[in-house]
C-alpha cells in the first residue's frame, strides 16, 4: 500500500496500528444502491421469448412501455453497474488490508488470506453459474484479484496510476477500432456478414440440460471481462480512491466527487446513445451492434465512477451540513437499510439469482418467455426491495449474511482460525 504521493506505506504486519479502524458507512451505502442497478442490468438476459441481438440482453422489436424501458436502460444501466461493482470491490480490498494491518497480521499471512479470498470468489462464481446464472461476476473479481494483487497491490500509487492510464488508453483504441471496423463492414453486402450463432441457457426447459450451457457461457464472459480493460481499470481506481479515503470521508473530497459525477454521468449517458439507437432499429443494423461495444464499455466505466461519486457526494454534503450545525451525521432509516444491504452485498447479489432464475428461466416458472422489459424491470425492483427488507432484519438481529460467512471461511481457513481473528478485533 502507499499514500497519495506515491510513497509506499507500511504493508500489513510491518507497522501495526493500535486499533482496527471503524467501518465506513459510505461504501456500504453505495453497494446497497449498486445492487439495484445490478439486478436491473441482469434481468433482461432472462427474457427469451423474442429474438435478441449479439451484444445486449434486451429483446429486439420492443414496443410501448417495453421500448421506453429499453431506451432508458441501455444508456443509464447497461455496462454501467459492473464498473461500479468493480470499483467498490477494489475499494473493499484496501479496507480489508487496513483492517488486517491494524490487527498486526504478518504480510505473508495477509497475502495468503487475500489469495484464499479470491479463490473463494472464483469457486462461488463457478457454483453460482452452474446452478443459476451464467452472467455471474464473482468469478471475474476473484480471477482479477489473483492476477492484480501480486502484481500491483503493494506498489506505489504512481505505479497504479500509470497502469490504469495504459488500460484506459488501450480501451480508447479498442473503442475507436471497433467503430472503424463496423463502418468498414457496412461497405460490403450484408449477406457476406458472418453472424455467430448464440445459445440461451435460460431458454432450456430441462434444468440438468441447462447446467453445461450456463457454465460454458460463464467461462466465456469471465474470460472476456478479465481482458475487457474497463473492469481491471475500475478495480485499480477503487484502490486509488481507498488510499485517499474518498468514500470513507466524502465530506473531505467534495470537489473531486463533484467533478467525477458531473463529467462521468453525462459521458456515460451520451456514450450509451449509439448502442441504444442501434438496438431500437434507429441507426446501424443491429447485426453489427458490436461496433459500439468498446464505446459502451469505455463510457460505462465513466458512468460507474460517476454513480459512485454521486452517492458519495450526497452523503458528503449531508455530513458537511451536520458539521456546520455542530452535529455528527448519522444515516436515516433508508440509508441504514441500504447500508445493511451493502454489508451483506455478496448474499444480496446471490439472492437476486435465487429469485430470478426459478421465476424467469424456462426450467422454472418461465416468466422470461411471457414478460416484457417493463414488467421484468418491475420484478427486478421488487427482488431488490426484498433484499433490503431482509438485510435490515438481519442487521437488527446482529447477523451477517450467509454468503459472507462462507467467504470468511475461505479467507481465514478453519473455524478456529476465524475465532482467533475475531478475538483480536
Amino acid at each position: 500500500m502507499s499514500d497519495s504521493s506515491g510513497t509506499p506505506s507500511p504493508a500489513p504486519g510491518r507497522a501495526a496500528a493500535p486499533s482496527v479502524p471503524p467501518r465506513a458507512a459510505m461504501p456500504d451505502l453505495a453497494r446497497g444502491v449498486m445492487l439495484l442497478l445490478i439486478v436491473l442490468a441482469n434481468i433482461p438476459w432472462f427474457l427469451y421469448a423474442g429474438e435478441r441481438g449479439l451484444t445486449l440482453g434486451h429483446p429486439l422489436g420492443a414496443q410501448g412501455a417495453d421500448r421506453v424501458v429499453q431506451a432508458l436502460m441501455i444508456p443509464l444501466v447497461d455496462m454501467r453497474a459492473l464498473p461500479m461493482f468493480a470499483l467498490l470491490f477494489g475499494y473493499g480490498m484496501v479496507q480489508f488490508a487496513r483492517a488486517q494491518e491494524a490487527r498486526g497480521t504478518p504480510l505473508l499471512e495477509f497475502r495468503a488470506m487475500l489469495a484464499r479470498r479470491h479463490v473463494g470468489l472464483l469457486v462461488l462464481g463457478g457454483v453460482h453459474a452452474a446452478l443459476l446464472w451464467f452472467g455471474d461476476v464473482l468469478g471475474v473479481y476473484g480471477l482479477l484479484g489473483l492476477i492484480l494483487v501480486p502484481l500491483l497491490f503493494l506498489r506505489s500509487t504512481r505505479a497504479i496510476r500509470v497502469v490504469r492510464g495504459v488500460l484506459l488508453g488501450l480501451l480508447v483504441l479498442f473503442a475507436a477500432g471497433a467503430i472503424v471496423g463496423g463502418v468498414a463492414l457496412m461497405q460490403v453486402p450484408p449477406e457476406t456478414w458472418m453472424i455467430p450463432a448464440t445459445t440461451d441457457a435460460n431458454a432450456i426447459a430441462s434444468y440438468p440440460a441447462s447446467i453445461l450451457p450456463r457454465l460454458s457461457e460463464w467461462a466465456f464472459i469471465t474470460s472476456f471481462s478479465v481482458v475487457s480493460l474497463s473492469v481491471p481499470a475500475a478495480i485499480l481506481t477503487g484502490w486509488l480512491w481507498a488510499r485517499d479515503g474518498v468514500l470513507d470521508r466524502p465530506a473531505e473530497h467534495l470537489p473531486r466527487l463533484r467533478r467525477t459525477a458531473l463529467l462521468g454521468l453525462p459521458v456515460a449517458w451520451l456514450g450509451g446513445v449509439p448502442m441504444m439507437l442501434t438496438h431500437l432499429g434507429l441507426w446501424v443494423p443491429v447485426e453489427i451492434s458490436w461496433m459500439f461495444m468498446g464505446l459502451q464499455s469505455l463510457t460505462g466505466l465513466a458512468g460507474g465512477l460517476g454513480y459512485a461519486a454521486l452517492f458519495a457526494l450526497v452523503v458528503g454534503q449531508a455530513q458537511q451540513r451536520a458539521e456546520r450545525a455542530g452535529e455528527s451525521w448519522r444515516p436515516g432509516p433508508v440509508a441504514s437499510a441500504l447500508s445493511a444491504v451493502g454489508r451483506r452485498s455478496l448474499s444480496s447479489y446471490l439472492w437476486q439469482s435465487v429469485a430470478m432464475a426459478p421465476l424467469f428461466a424456462a426450467w422454472g416458472l418461465g416468466l422470461g418467455g411471457v414478460l416484457g422489459s417493463a414488467a421484468a424491470a418491475g420484478v427486478a425492483i421488487l427482488i431488490w426491495g426484498v433484499s433490503v427488507v431482509g438485510c435490515a432484519v438481519l442487521d437488527r438481529s446482529g447477523r451477517t449474511g450467509p454468503a459472507e460467512v462462507v467467504l470468511r471461511r475461505f479467507t481465514y481457513g478453519s473455524r478456529d482460525s476465524m475465532r482467533s481473528v475475531a478475538s483480536r478485533v
